[in-house]
């Protein structure tokens, strides 16, 4: 930093310079304002450097750029204040054991190391975490990274954040939404991106091998979490999509394909005929239906066992961020009854008032949607009925209708239209309910974002599967099931291509915009900062797409498949281009996002939970209602049955509660949490007892003073009184 530290007096430069960890972008206006801000960073021992941008505007710089770094004092110091997780050297861990620490009392606690013996995944003194201690004596004890200090690229991330917005008392969402700061971000390390790039973005890893720990290491537990779903969903979806692919294929071999079957055989004689066929087209549906369901239940428990796992390896097991109030929380100065403390109070009945009036302007939005689905096919049916030659391809002499197909295509329209009108809103609508915290705001977002999705992204196949027949009385060929397929490949494959599309190219659009709207002499080339400034911002929201994305596409590959198998192999297809996708550009297009810690996906798990409920309410309807399986079975069996209605109910009913009830029963036998890591943690409690805490076994603990007094007064009798 050139020039005085003074507020007064600190002068500004055009020098880009050195590596540095963490930037802050302000316009170029308020000077005096960037002055005090600069100070407090001064005063909470971070070390700055502030310049003009070579970006112009009107003749001026456009921007005002600080680079903050932290010397390693005051990391140290801040992990300490904060009880920052650190991963321990098991080897050391292992040796403090067997020693003990006699000067605090502690005999040896050596655990053991019988691993195998005992079932244990881990050894006893791996993935232990302990807070950081600034002590000498503890320091050895701490595992070092591979350039040999303590905290990685990500720690000194989170322990920076955390000087700015807990002791220099900057508070960095404030100033964004008053307009002083564009952004504070953290710096690209492009050495250790290039590496990680290498071995992430590479067509040789699959979803299964990702680098998820280098991804941790470098972006934060939130971004790795993902990204760790992402790798594990997709690999289940693999197993999903090679169990459609053989139902498919079963029923292309037999000539009564799930995919191109005309209309369904119930007569007797065409069983005679073609028995073994009608045998899978019996059998196949519902037991790949069952099969969906066993699927899904398996991944998620299975991906809550991961997660835990994982948190216990990367220290986030136990960790509880303390929340601060979201800067835009409004209201009036009262003091906490609990502190005494000046707190910000807001009424409880301003606050329901606006929660009602939120979601009043939010359900009148699904009426809409709901008006607009049921008028596209409306229309459609009106349409196809008084003019079915404008909706009539003839191939090879044969007619086909395409009304069905053509309403699709405009409900998928409908679709991006209304969320683009639905999102802005909805986040209005969250602004105004004025939530007070970061995870009761985005809990919230999350809420009305699933209820609007699943409306406006499955209303046309719930309306296909269930609603058209008893509206318009008949289906295209009169086989719904066949239409809610093709409705099902237009609108889901359709969203595949276009989100794809979006991911690449709306953020470059963006980020040209930003450059073009900061223009840089033409002799002068941007520096490294106002580059990095320049690609698309990648905050809460960015996370938050991506898991929404999953959710929806996970709705599609389980609520309707058993009318088109092949969903999970499209799914599975898909997602191994995500990844790739998400990876380039987040390590290409995006700043560095501010590091979160995140122990498992949060919310969206028990989203996922609901939808595999509906799922099974879904596919027992299109199996024994939109199939007409009722009328397949009577015909298999060549019994006679008057009331098919009935029977359909019957069998409706019965299949959903025997699949709930072995769902649930399946769910129940498997912990969430695998028994190795329940004793990782245990034993992680225990030795951070004996090294942070240096508690002493009961047996350790030496007598008092006054408990020693006592016990010599103490005599032991001849016998037993009466």
């Amino acid at each position: 930093m050139k020039g005085s530290t003074n507020s007064s007096s600190i002068q500004l430069d055009m020098d880009g310079g050195e590596k540095w960890a963490y930037a802050m972008v302000f316009p170029n206006e308020n000077e005096d304002q960037i002055k005090e801000i600069l100070v407090k960073l001064r005063k909470a021992a971070l070390e700055v450097r502030l310049f003009y941008s070579k970006s112009f505007t009107n003749g001026k710089p456009s921007l005002i750029i600080c680079k903050i770094r932290a010397n390693l004092k005051a990391l140290r110091a801040e992990a300490a204040r904060t009880d920052l997780p650190m991963l321990m050297d098991p080897e050391k861990l292992k040796e403090i054991a067997k020693k003990g620490i006699p000067a605090h009392g502690i005999e040896p606690f050596e655990i053991g190391d019988e691993v195998t013996l005992r079932g244990d995944k881990f050894h006893p003194y791996e993935h232990i975490h302990m807070k950081y201690d600034i002590s000498a004596e503890v320091q050895d004890l701490y595992m070092r990274g591979p350039t040999g200090g303590h905290f990685s690229s990500t720690q000194r991330m989170v322990l920076i954040d955390s000087i700015i917005e807990n002791v220099a008392h900057v508070n960095i969402d404030k100033l964004r939404a008053d307009g002083i700061l564009h952004d504070c971000f953290p710096l690209h390390d492009y050495d250790e991106l290039a590496e990680l790039e290498t071995r992430w973005v590479s067509w040789s890893y699959m979803p299964w091998n990702q680098p998820i720990t280098d991804v941790k290491d470098y972006f934060g537990t939130k971004v790795a979490m993902y990204f760790a779903y992402l790798g594990y969903y997709t690999t289940w979806l693999g197993l999903a999509g090679l169990m459609g692919l053989l139902v498919y294929l079963a029923g292309v071999f037999y000539h009564k394909t799930l995919f191109q079957n005309d209309k369904p055989l119930i007569n007797s004689t065409d069983i005679q005929n073609n028995k073994i066929g009608h045998v899978i087209e019996v059998f196949t549906i519902p037991v790949f239906g069952i099969f969906m369901v066993v699927w899904a239940t398996l991944f998620l428990e299975g991906w809550k066992r991961r997660s835990s796992r994982l948190a216990l390896e990367w220290g986030t097991s136990t960790i509880h961020e303390v929340e601060q109030p979201r800067p835009q929380f409004k209201g009036i100065t009262a003091k906490s009854p609990i502190t005494g403390h000046e707190i910000k109070f807001f009424s409880p009945t301003e606050k329901l008032r606006r929660r009602v009036v939120s979601w009043l302007v939010l359900f009148g939005l699904l009426s809409i949607v709901i008006l607009l689905t049921a008028l596209i096919f409306y229309l459609r049916w009106v349409a196809v009925a008084h003019h079915p030659e404008w909706f009539t391809v003839t191939i090879e002499g044969k007619g086909y209708l395409t009304g069905s197909y053509i309403a699709s295509a405009v409900n998928l329209a409908q679709i991006f239209i209304m969320y683009k009108i639905y999102d802005g809103i909805s986040l209005r609508m969250n602004d105004y309910e004025n939530h007070s915290t970061e995870s009761s705001y985005e809990a919230n977002y999350i809420l009305k974002a699933i209820i609007f999705h699943f409306v406006n992204s499955y209303a046309a196949l719930i309306y296909v599967a269930g609603l058209k027949k008893p509206i318009e009385a008949k289906c295209y060929e009169n086989d719904c099931f066949n239409e809610l397929r093709f409705s099902l490949i237009i609108i889901y494959g359709s969203q595949i291509i276009i989100g794809n599309f979006k991911e690449v190219v709306i953020p470059r659009f963006f980020a040209w915009l930003n450059r073009h709207q900061h223009k840089a002499a033409s002799t002068r080339e941007l520096g490294t900062v106002e580059r990095q400034f320049f690609k698309s911002h990648y905050g809460w929201k960015g996370t938050f797409d991506d898991f929404l994305e999953m959710v929806i596409q996970f709705g599609y590959s389980s609520f309707f498949v058993v009318s088109f198998p092949l969903t999970p192999l499209l799914s599975f297809v898909n997602n191994i281009l995500e990844i790739r996708i998400d990876a380039y550009r987040l390590t290409h297009d995006c700043r560095r996002p501010r590091p979160r810690y995140a122990a498992d996906i949060g919310l969206w798990g028990n989203v996922l939970e609901q939808f595999v409920t509906i799922a099974i309410i879904t596919n027992a309807y299109v199996i024994f209602y939109t199939r007409s399986y009722a009328d397949v079975v009577i015909a298999y069996l060549q019994v006679d049955v008057e009331d098919h209605s009935f029977l359909a109910f019957g069998l409706f009913v019965a299949f959903v509660t025997l699949v709930l009830f072995f769902r649930g029963m399946l769910a129940l036998s498997i912990p969430d949490e695998p028994e190795y890591v329940t004793k990782q943690l245990a034993r992680q409690a225990f030795l951070t007892s004996k090294i942070m805490d240096h508690k002493k076994d009961d047996s350790d603990e030496p007598l008092t003073l006054d408990e020693r007094k006592l016990a010599s007064t103490m005599s032991i009798m001849d016998e037993e009184d009466e």
